[in-house]
């Protein structure tokens, strides 16, 4: 028997710490008897990581243990608005899966991935991996899956943090991969072969859930490294040899991240139960091995992996005995944690002078989880001194990783951070400020352990359910990803839950709020209400109007509005009646502290309900009687981020090609880059077909707008025209690389190109435009990009940028449409600072493709 592990570092556009991760994670495996196999730079390309995989699968033999990791960007690609023409709508590889939308398509990006070119797809699609998957677990049934990358990319206000997901899609993507499917069938991939969800042959250790983001960040020791990478090799340091399920080991590593980056949720898929690289399967572990010192107290090896706390009590027991207080060799109650094992202090039982070398200790009573905070005035001995009295918030360790922090400013006043930034107003030092801020510490602290909340596979709910929401718009529904989408403080939304099996299920909505509140969305159940089989509950549905009116949004007041803050949807549904009521708690906003109480657990009660009763009141748990197989239930999460400003303009123009990045990255782009003074030249549009315009003559128009530097107050955009005659199909234009933008670039340079049909009096799109300079709705655009963009917070400023060039964009082609009548939007992109305002040729290799067009353009610095 062999242990096997192919580790595959793509360390592009950005990323830093891909080598790291690979690096460190062969050490991790090597000193589990890994035989190793490591590629990275030239050797991960395309080609490379299929061969690679290939020699994988040809060496291993059925009682082999195999291992494959991948570090890098993932990437997707949307599926266009439902059509009877889509070209995949018929291809079993753009069916719809679990947790994302109908028909996208995900891939692994190999370091070779940018040569992409119309007629040959680089990347990795999730297809031929899942392929390459099923073919491996046909070899041996002993195969764990690692991936620490996302296929969503969504930006973080923090510019430590690097996302691990290509930050832009385009509408020609899609079709690319579908052809690169099609053109793999035809050639004899079995796509049928592979295992989409459910495999029951491998363990799959994901970064982060669908449509969520994955990052890289610079951790204690300075080093660039994946979160989940990090944590991942540091809960196998701790399990070592011990009895650890699958299951067992990523609670640990979800917690760590989820109090990093609370919008990123690793995840394991397929067999949890399973021991560490073994096909053995078991129930989480429950006993650990007891190691006394000279001082008579025992260190607990392991014990992180059991998310044990400060305070909680262990059973010393003999070997094999079962858990009994009557002979049982003492108690042990946890006073020091350490990365790797907790150290606690032992009473031993009359007639016992020593601890067996055999014993193991299992855990009685457990405390609540308790976030680590870092208090950064040392003269606070107030707050210390209350922080140490609580069960949810503890003191870090000065060397422990810590994203929470209470700072002092220059005047005195208390803040309490996170890695966004300040959660409220400064509060002065004074009589009381430290019991406020303790409420209000303990608050994230719920929050936090709220998030990180996990499905025990034993009590697994099977029943089928959608979860969905979207936006409330003129009492329509627009539907939303379930990770990663950007709604703004006054938009109405709406949850659905529909019950698509054939058992009665009770479902709880909370809402976890950017102020740390927890809502109870089903107040009027506090058990959950009774969702019957082919039955939907919608919030935001008014029954007695029938009308669909949505949930208003709200910005929490005394919460600083600089940036977006994340929010969560957690649907909880379970097959008997659970309580959750004593979650429901007030943000921080609210100056009183709520007194919760506390209350002694129900010995009947489940561990779900148990959980949520020890995060409400911040007790002990009885752990003696923690299995209750008879209730089964089932979590679900809607992430999202609330902007504290208004939804900016929309653009109503729909181009072929789009490739903005996300908004969230627009929205929460770090500012104050340096300005650069480029040129934006349109290099080639070759025609195909003109039977869109039905016009020989033609006529190409661009706008670019820029953001605004203090000493250019100009409205920053300029608009080219350029004129054909009698084109016909497949003629190239002969444009001269075509200068659509000479100067400085502010923040951001943002792209949009018409091809629109010719009449010999036409107007230049210049003229037009400098015409309705004077109307309302280009006034309104100038005023937020000369004002807003230079002294608001940095959340108005991207807003603003964004709803100005939605007015500019709109305006244009109206007065395009006015002009010559027919015109198509071909091309729209943003260029950020953060990425130099993408200089160099766009596409690097070949043009771009859209329907009868297909073209390129290059940025230039001029000096």
């Amino acid at each position: 028997m062999t242990r096997r592990a192919l580790l595959v570092g793509s360390q592009t556009d950005g990323l830093t710490g891909v080598h790291n991760d690979v690096e460190t994670i062969a050490a991790a495996l090597d000193g589990r008897g890994f035989t190793i196999s490591c590629l990275t730079g030239d050797d991960a390309t395309r080609a490379g990581i299929l061969a690679g995989y290939e020699k994988l699968i040809g060496q291993s033999t059925a009682d082999d243990t195999v291992l494959f990791y991948y570090s890098g960007h993932g990437g997707y690609a949307s599926a266009p608005d439902p059509a009877s023409d889509d070209p995949a709508a018929d291809d079993p590889a753009s069916q719809p899966t679990p947790g994302r939308r109908p028909g996208d398509l995900q891939f692994i990006v190999p370091t070779d991935y940018s040569p992409s070119t119309e007629d040959e797809f680089r990347g990795i699609a999730s297809v031929e991996l899942s392929v390459l998957q099923a073919r491996l677990t046909e070899v041996t049934q002993n195969v764990v899956v690692a991936l620490d990358c996302c296929h969503a990319a969504h930006q973080s206000r923090d510019p430590d943090l690097r996302v691990k997901g290509l930050d832009r899609q385009s509408t020609t993507r899609y079709e690319q991969i579908s052809r690169h499917l099609a053109a793999l069938r035809r050639d004899g991939l079995a796509v049928d072969r592979r295992v989409v969800t459910g495999d029951p042959y491998s363990v799959r250790l994901v970064a982060c859930a669908p449509e969520q983001s994955a990052y890289e960040y610079r951790n204690g020791a300075g080093l660039r490294t994946g979160m989940f990478t990090e944590a991942l090799i540091q809960a196998l340091a701790a399990a070592e040899d011990l009895p650890v399920t699958w299951f067992t080991l990523m609670e640990t590593v979800r917690r760590q991240v989820l109090r990093r980056a609370s919008n990123q949720r690793p995840e394991v898929e397929g067999p949890s139960r399973r021991l560490l690289f073994s096909l053995q399967e078991t129930d989480p572990i429950a006993g650990l091995p007891v190691a006394p010192t000279p001082d008579g107290r025992v260190v607990l090896p392991g014990a992180p992996l059991l998310g044990v706390e400060l305070h909680d009590e262990f059973t010393v027991m003999p070997a094999e005995l079962p858990v009994d207080e009557e002979t049982s060799v003492g108690t042990a109650v946890v006073d020091r944690l350490g990365a790797l094992a907790a150290q606690a202090e032992l009473t031993l039982r009359t007639g016992w002078s020593e601890v067996p070398t055999t014993a193991r200790a299992y855990r009685t009573r457990s405390a609540a989880p308790a976030l680590p905070v870092r208090v950064t005035d040392p003269d606070a001995a107030d707050l210390v001194a209350a922080i140490r009295t609580s069960t949810l918030v503890r003191l870090a360790d000065a060397d422990e990783p810590c994203t929470v922090e209470v700072r002092p400013d220059r005047a005195g006043n208390y803040q309490i951070h996170d890695r966004t930034g300040p959660l409220h107003s400064p509060r002065p030092a004074g009589p009381g400020t430290a019991a406020r801020l303790l409420t209000d510490l303990e608050r994230v602290a719920r929050a936090t352990g709220l998030r990180a909340l996990g499905e025990d596979p034993r009590c697994a709910l099977d029943t089928p359910l959608t979860f969905e929401w979207g936006r409330v718009v003129d009492g329509v529904e627009v539907p939303m990803r379930s990770a990663g989408e950007v709604v703004h403080d006054g938009d109405q939304v709406y949850v659905r839950v529909r019950n698509d099996g054939t058992e009665a299920v009770y479902v709880s909505l909370l809402d976890i709020g950017v102020s740390a509140r927890i809502e109870n969305l089903t107040n009027f159940a506090p058990s959950g209400f009774q969702l019957k089989p082919d039955k939907e509950y919608l919030v935001g549905y008014d029954a007695l109007s029938g009308v669909l009116r949505g949930v208003r949004l709200n910005w929490p007041a005394g919460i600083v509005p600089a940036a977006g803050r994340p929010e969560t949807v957690l649907l909880i549904a379970t097959s008997q009646p659970q309580d959750v009521g004593l979650l429901q708690q007030d943000g921080i906003r609210t100056a009183d502290r709520a007194e919760l109480g506390r209350r002694v657990p129900r010995r009947d009660q489940s561990p779900l309900e148990r959980a949520l009763d020890q995060l409400g009141s911040g007790g002990m748990r009885d752990m003696s009687n923690e299995f209750a197989p008879e209730v089964r239930y089932a979590l679900r999460t809607i992430e999202f981020s609330l902007s504290p400003t208004a939804r900016p303009p929309a653009e109503s123009v729909r181009f072929l090609i789009d490739e903005r990045p996300d908004r969230s990255r627009l929205l929460f782009r770090a500012r104050g880059g340096a300005a650069r003074t480029v040129a934006v030249r349109l290099d080639e549009v070759l025609v195909h077909r003109n039977r869109a315009l039905r016009s020989a003559d033609i006529r190409v128009d661009a706008v670019v707008l820029t953001g605004t530097a203090d000493d250019d107050p100009a409205v920053p955009y300029r608009a080219e025209t350029a004129r054909f005659r009698n084109v016909r199909d497949g003629d190239r234009l002969p444009l001269d690389r075509m200068l659509v933008y000479h100067g400085r670039a502010v923040d951001y340079l943002d792209l949009a190109v018409w091809v629109s049909r010719d009449t010999g009096d036409s107007r230049a799109l210049s003229d037009l435009l400098r015409d309705e300079l004077n109307g309302p709705a280009f006034q309104a655009a100038g005023a937020n990009l000369l004002g807003l963009a230079v002294a608001a917070p940095q959340a108005a400023a991207a807003a603003a940028a964004i709803g100005a060039g939605a007015v500019v964009v709109n305006l244009a082609y109206r007065l395009l449409l006015d002009a010559v009548g027919d015109s198509i939007g071909l091309y729209r992109t943003s260029l950020l600072a953060t990425e130099e305002f993408g200089v160099g040729r766009h596409p690097a290799v070949g043009n771009l493709r859209a329907q009868d067009f297909s073209f390129s353009y290059t940025v230039e610095t001029v000096d």
